[in-house]
């Protein structure tokens, strides 16, 4: 039965359930460290491509807004 929030953990059950999360971590296929860092750049660069660009339309809006409500 799956327990609820909230409920409490005699010291045996928490026991078996770090037993049973180890065993699970066991079975868990980690990335490369070169796979870490290809995808660690690639998303700073597309948070960056993406910065540029919400940037660009930031400046291109503001210069219409200007223009308008002059």
């Amino acid at each position: 039965m799956p327990r609820l929030i909230g409920d409490k953990m005699n010291a045996s059950q928490l026991v078996n359930f770090l037993k049973e999360v180890k065993d699970e971590l066991k079975k868990v296929t980690w990335p490369t460290s070169e796979l870490v860092k290809k995808a660690t750049i690639a998303v700073i660069v597309f948070t960056l491509l993406v910065s540029v660009y919400l940037w660009v339309l930031d400046i291109a809006f503001s210069r219409i807004i200007d223009y308008l409500f002059r």
